[in-house]
């Protein structure tokens, strides 16, 4: 076979091969081979199955060693899930405490997932059980107590109240041409912001300016309320709020647990005009930028982070 010939073939079954690329955005990391992709919600735990390190032999690799290493490993996913902050009040482990029947479906969910490996393409000895923060298990530890679409922005237990308008009769800014924008970019670097499921973004007129009460459970569970990220690079962050998204700096995080941020109040203005386009809300077009933290929620490991 010719060289000319030969290269495109093997080009071919590289690409064919290569997973498609996903908006990982922020990857935060819990204990060995635990890992929290924030932008498309994929968790996972790679594990090395016990005995594969020093030994190649099939004892090492039978039937029963795989299946000890999948149950440690979605034993491991579980606590992942757990440890995950829903909004500034609870973990997913806290709410699902009050409830038996919604913890044995997620525990359910959990010993079902996905695995895969030893394989041909896999690392020697090692297997990946998956899941996403996504779909059914974000519908199962998303709270019903959360009042999804309600219209009816949170308050800020700090604000006075004296003197401030309501979001409703802020006026938005002339000429700001807020039609034009495909998303919401709110850069929250250097705030040691806190990811979770449902987090608020406020203004400082005290009130929320973008959360769960402006879109639907269906969607949020679909794609998240917002995608917590650590690239500025337009061309990444596009995937999840297009070419032309609104970009305004927040000013602090709020909460103990810093979960959610605060913008001035003119950004805020802003940020409710854009959001009111439903494409953006039904999309959940917002991403957070923020910092690798140093240690998960659970001081479980070293965050890394990724495009």
């Amino acid at each position: 076979m010719s060289f000319r010939i030969f290269v495109p073939i093997i080009l071919a079954f590289f690409i064919f091969i290569s997973p498609a690329w996903a908006f990982e955005g922020l990857v935060q990391t819990f204990g060995e081979g635990g890992a929290i992709a924030w932008g498309s919600g994929d968790m996972a735990v790679d594990r090395t199955i016990e005995g594969a390190a020093t030994d190649e032999s099939d004892a090492a690799l039978s039937p029963l060693a795989v299946r000890k290493t999948v149950v440690q490993a979605r034993k491991q996913l579980l606590d992942m899930v757990l440890s995950v902050r829903i909004d500034g009040h609870q973990t997913v482990g806290a709410f699902l405490s009050g409830d038996s029947d919604l913890a044995a479906q997620v525990r359910g969910l959990i010993q079902n997932s996905p695995y895969r490996g030893p394989g041909l393409f896999d690392e020697a000895g090692t297997i990946r059980v998956s899941e996403k923060l996504r779909g059914q298990l974000a519908d199962l530890i998303l709270p019903n107590t959360i009042q999804f679409q309600s219209t009816i922005p949170p308050k800020l237990s700090t604000a006075s109240g004296q003197g401030v308008e309501t979001p409703d009769n802020a006026p938005e800014e002339v000429g700001s041409g807020t039609r034009g924008y495909t998303g919401v970019v709110i850069d929250a670097r250097g705030l040691k912001l806190t990811p979770a499921l449902a987090p608020v973004v406020y203004g400082q007129d005290g009130f929320g300016a973008y959360g769960y009460f402006q879109v639907g459970r269906t969607n949020v569970a679909e794609k998240g309320m917002v995608a917590y990220a650590v690239s500025d690079n337009a061309k990444v962050l596009a995937e999840r709020v297009g070419k032309r998204p609104l970009t305004v700096r927040a000013l602090s995080a709020y909460g103990s647990w810093r979960t959610d941020v605060v913008i001035a109040a003119s950004d805020a203005r802003l940020v409710r005009a854009v959001v009111k386009t439903d494409s953006i809300t039904d999309g959940c077009r917002v991403v957070i930028l923020v910092d690798g933290p140093e240690k998960s929620p659970e001081n479980a490991g070293e965050a890394q982070t990724a495009e």
